[in-house]
This record gives structure tokens, C-alpha cells and sequence, in this order.
């Protein structure tokens, strides 16, 4: 991921396909296709281990990935 996208809010999903990933790569070796595809549409159920290693996985920060202010994990932070 270029420098340039930091600060940018990101999905799991826009991250993969930026990296030109199927959803078998991107997975491989981690997680299943169907959990991985889950996630990307709803990141909101994820532990934060599984936060880290998305995050280290496409590196970068997690809180670009997680924590703007368009995605459902942060909807619920606030909702709490």
C-alpha cells in the first residue's frame, strides 16, 4: 500500500482489490474464503487479534482499516 493512502478511510474489501487479490489469496493460509468474505462485508464482529493480523496482512495502521468513521465496527464503538 502506497504512503500516499495513509490517512485515507479503507475497507477490507478496497484493500484487497487495490492489492489485486482474489478473495483466495487474500485468505490463503489464514483464513477461510467464506470468513474472509464475511468480514469484508461486516468487520464489525472481528476480535482484535484478528484487527491486527488484517492490518499487518495489508500493511496498514488499523485504525485506518477499523476505526474511520464509515464503517459498521465504528458505528457500534459509538453506539456503546
Amino acid at each position: 500500500m502506497a504512503n500516499q493512502d495513509i490517512g485515507v478511510q479503507h475497507t477490507l474489501k478496497d484493500l484487497r482489490v487495490r492489492l489485486n487479490l482474489s478473495q483466495e489469496l487474500a485468505a490463503k493460509g489464514s483464513v477461510s474464503v467464506p470468513t474472509l468474505r464475511s468480514w469484508e462485508n461486516d468487520s464489525s464482529n472481528l476480535t482484535l487479534a484478528q484487527m491486527k493480523r488484517l492490518a499487518d496482512f495489508y500493511k496498514i495502521p488499523l485504525e485506518y482499516i477499523f476505526f474511520g468513521s464509515n464503517n459498521a465496527f465504528s458505528d457500534r464503538l459509538k453506539e456503546k
